[in-house]
């Protein structure tokens, strides 16, 4: 199974998370794919069995968090090249996610069907719960497949 992890990263954290899930992944037996989605070539999400995309959390500390305009381009231009069953979204943050997801969701024009586990981090690692949203996520796609 091919995994795709694509990240927009301000200050390292975000890119820090990307690396600990493309770890976990690799360490299940995926073949793990890293990338920035600024060194991104979008024609590999065909060739990729599933997608972790994620940016950190822009906006106002309590309301207003949002994907970074960056990440929301990007996202938006790759929109419709994945199966939403196999794409899980992730962020970083420093105090509340807020609409993230939906958000996230919505810049990639998906209607919520099937929508996978949303993975957050106040500190780039991965915790056990994480770690079992994930197995899940490599599970169901596999069945799919």
């Amino acid at each position: 199974m091919k995994a795709t992890v694509l990240y927009y990263s301000h200050t390292g954290r975000t890119a820090a998370y990307a690396r600990e899930i493309a770890m976990y992944l690799w360490s299940k037996g995926l073949d793990v794919s890293l990338s920035s989605i600024s060194d991104f070539d979008k024609q590999r999400l065909l060739k990729s069995d599933i997608v972790l995309s994620g940016c950190w959390t822009c906006g106002w500390f309590v309301i207003g968090q949002h994907p970074h305009r960056k990440w929301i381009d990007f996202s938006k231009s790759v929109a419709g090249l994945m199966d939403e069953r196999k794409v899980m979204f992730f962020t970083t943050y420093k105090i509340r996610t807020g609409s993230m997801h939906r958000r996230m969701r919505k810049a990639m024009n998906m209607t919520g069907k099937g929508v996978s586990d949303f993975l957050k981090s106040k500190t780039a690692r991965l915790t056990e719960e994480d770690k079992t949203k994930l197995d899940t996520f490599i599970q169901s796609n596999m069945l799919t497949k």
